[in-house]
């Protein structure tokens, strides 16, 4: 049921929209609420609830890149590839596996939700901070959680899709 029901394109465009929304109002909340670069602890040692604005994109890569040449560039990218991945996604997803069409349903909303931020805000709001006591390691939103939830699910997606293809006589 579950599988049928992903596989309606009007249930995934929902998903999609509800998590867009998510993520969007996510982060409104926390540009209205949490002073920049301000912490609080959401789980004590592990995560903490931290708002800052990336300029760049995962780890701040291109950061420092000056905003002429790094917001057409990053808009560029991220334009073309939320355009590549609808196009794939609306062209193949008949033939999908649930894990793979539920990748895109995690990964395109969180593509949109990041490229909504920097097309209006120049940044990304960021505000999960994971570390471990005083390691940290990152800091980033729900549309970074959607599309690393949207990856891990096309990875196994593509493992159950190679386990169920069918072997060739004789094991080769």
């Amino acid at each position: 049921m579950a599988s049928r029901a992903l596989k309606s394109l009007g249930w995934s465009l929902f998903w999609m929209a509800l998590l867009l929304a998510l993520d969007q109002a996510s982060k409104a909340w926390v540009r209205v609420a949490v002073p920049l670069n301000d912490s609080t602890p959401l789980i004590p040692h592990l995560i903490n609830l931290t708002h800052v604005e990336n300029r760049g994109v995962s780890f701040s890569f291109l950061a420092g890149l000056s905003d002429a040449v790094r917001l057409p560039l990053l808009l560029g990218i991220s334009v073309v590839a939320v355009g590549a991945l609808s196009w794939f996604w609306l062209r193949h997803r008949a033939g999908l596996g649930w894990f793979t069409d539920l990748a895109f349903v995690l990964i395109l909303p969180g593509a949109v939700g990041n490229l909504i931020d920097r097309a209006v805000y120049g940044t990304v709001t960021d505000f999960f901070h994971f570390h471990f006591y005083d390691v940290s390691f990152f800091v980033n939103n729900v549309a970074d959680i959607l599309i690393s939830a949207g990856v891990v699910a096309y990875c196994v997606g593509q493992v159950v899709a190679w386990w169920r293809r069918p072997q060739a006589p004789g094991g080769a």
